[in-house]
């Protein structure tokens, strides 16, 4: 939520040099101030995900937690988890209000072949009143029969991409171990982005790194919103089985160009040129 606040010219000051002219002029900029204020103060839903995994001898047992912590209801919340390659939907909710919760549980088969951690992709689907749709994403890991800790890692570069176009995202993969890695990647984006390519597979040698470079373009994601985006990994190593992940943020940005100049600014200039030549031939008739 952004906050803005409008400061109040020093009219009294104005006035003290004989610059009665600016007193409109500076009532109607502090107007123009609280409006623009007023826009910007907007409502907002923050929707914070968690999940948890047992692992028992008839398969996996999820359960999918999402509160509210916005200001104003969240409309149509639905869970979609991703793990092993398949895609779980849970039931919608139709209403979740300001600080509630909703959880779903899902009875899913444990396709794990080998010890190792292995990635859960959560989606939570949900609405604002006026039906637009927005996309929180959630990634974590479950341990299977044993507890590894990787070679590899993954580190996102923060981007940002102008509201009507697109724009790249970077990842970098870096392998400490002492052998070649195969690394099958996956990138997991809000639906309100959409990527060039989401599956890929690169080999990283030992003690060293490679660069992933993903083209994103924006489909409806709202401007001055930032969005995660998570890059997740997986090989397999001496029989067990390995899972990374690097998050960035995409930030959605205004695509302004230089020559044009915002409404606002033409109308202080409209009126703060005249009242500045009226300001130089008044001190010229006094002097």
């Amino acid at each position: 939520m952004r906050r803005c606040k409008a400061d109040h010219p020093p009219v009294g000051k104005a006035q003290a040099v004989g610059t009665d002219w600016l007193k409109p002029l500076l009532y109607g900029a502090a107007i123009f101030a609280l409006l623009l204020c007023a826009k910007a103060f907007g409502a907002y839903i923050t929707m914070a995900t968690e999940f948890s995994v047992t692992v028992k001898p008839e398969g996996l047992a999820l359960v999918v937690t999402a509160e509210n912590r916005g200001d104003v209801p969240a409309h149509a919340v639905q869970f979609e988890v991703i793990i092993h390659d398949r895609v779980h939907t849970g039931p919608v909710v139709e209403t979740l209000g300001q600080d509630k919760k909703t959880s779903a549980e899902f009875t899913l088969a444990d396709e794990a072949r080998m010890p190792g951690r292995y990635p859960v992709v959560i989606k939570t689907y949900y609405k604002d009143a006026s039906g637009h749709r927005f996309t929180a994403l959630t990634v974590g890991f479950y341990d299977y029969r044993s507890i590894l800790k990787p070679t590899v890692s993954i580190s996102g570069q923060a981007t940002r991409i102008p509201v009507d176009g697109k724009g790249q995202i970077t990842f970098v993969l870096r392998n400490d171990g002492q052998t070649e890695q195969k690394i099958d990647l996956a990138l997991f984006i809000p639906n309100e982005l959409s990527a060039s390519h989401e599956r890929t597979v690169v080999e990283i040698g030992p003690q060293q790194e490679t660069t992933v470079v993903y083209d994103i373009e924006n489909y409806s994601a709202l401007t001055n919103s930032n969005y995660p985006v998570s890059l997740v990994g997986q090989y397999e190593d001496a029989g067990s089985h390995f899972s990374v992940t690097g998050s960035a943020v995409i930030r959605i940005s205004k695509d302004v160009k230089p020559a044009v100049k915002p409404v606002w600014v033409w109308v202080l200039m409209g009126g703060l040129i005249p009242g500045v030549m009226v300001f130089l031939k008044l001190k010229k008739a006094t002097a």
